[in-house]
């Protein structure tokens, strides 16, 4: 092995020899240093130490290519890397969910229903919320409002997203109020990842009922299946059900647009504004 006066200080360096290169089935004599990018010559072999998996591969025969980092990594972790890159997971729910629900619109608008599903998706991504989690954000909707069936999003999209759909989704024989009290009554028992897609469905919906609130006032009620005394029933009991992520921001924001939306006296804030301007 090379003395310090070659390779300075040899702390961390392991011996030379010890080191056998899995891809060209042979001992290298290599000094090997455990950190990212080193680069070193001996013997007239040449290799480096890949930064993410800690393998070392000599020049002979390692592929070697540029990470996001700009530094060299091993052909293994390159492909890792770029797959990570593509993951076409969260395309594919949008593709999917926009087909279904083509044609569909928010309630009593001209809005496509693909808005709302897109909402509820940009929230999950900005609460840090995992891959599945924004999937399941993305076709919460399908089951109940389009011909999607379970099957279809299980052998899409997997069993774990499949259940945060399921516990989304309302049975439509049933009446209004017995479907809100369903929902109301299996959520403190739901996942948290079900709770963290509720907690985002319901945050885009106060978000478009307070936009509409700002320009037509308490006429938007009219456009429910129930008043407004039911309907802020059904949103402060959501979120006392989903109560532990109350850590996160977007139920923060949810509690505050509960209290704005249902407290405030929206025909007489309209017309201060309209006096105003």
């Amino acid at each position: 092995m090379a003395d310090k006066q070659e390779y300075g200080d040899m702390e961390g360096w392991t011996e030379a020899d010890d080191f056998f290169c899995y891809k060209c089935d042979r001992n290298v004599d290599m000094p090997k240093w455990h950190g990212p990018y080193e680069y070193y010559e001996t013997t007239g072999l040449h290799g480096r130490v890949c930064p993410i998996c800690n393998r070392q591969l000599c020049d002979d025969c390692a592929n070697w290519q540029k990470g996001e980092s700009g530094g060299l990594i091993c052909f293994e972790c390159f492909d890792e890397e770029r797959h990570s890159r593509v993951d076409l997971a969260i395309h594919n729910a949008i593709v999917f969910a926009s087909r279904k629900h083509d044609k569909k619109y928010r309630k009593s608008t001209d809005i496509p229903y693909i808005a709302h599903l897109m909402e509820v998706m940009q929230i999950l991504i900005e609460n840090d919320c995992e891959e599945d989690v924004v999937i399941a954000g993305i076709l919460h909707d399908t089951i109940e409002d389009t011909d999607t069936t379970p099957d279809e999003i299980r052998s899409l999209f997997g069993k774990n997203i499949l259940s945060i759909v399921q516990a989304e989704t309302e049975d439509k024989s049933k009446t209004w109020r017995e479907r809100k009290q369903a929902t109301i009554d299996h959520l403190p028992s739901a996942s948290i990842e079900a709770k963290l897609v509720c907690c985002a469905d319901k945050l885009s919906n106060m978000r478009s009922i307070y936009a509409d609130l700002q320009t037509i006032g308490e006429k938007v009620w009219e456009r429910f299946n129930a008043d407004k005394k039911h309907i802020q029933w059904y949103y402060e009991s959501i979120l006392t059900a989903i109560s532990d992520i109350s850590y996160s921001d977007m139920y923060y924001y949810l509690s505050e647009l509960i209290e704005d939306v249902f407290y405030l006296d929206w025909d007489n804030n309209i017309k201060e504004i309209s006096e105003y301007h």
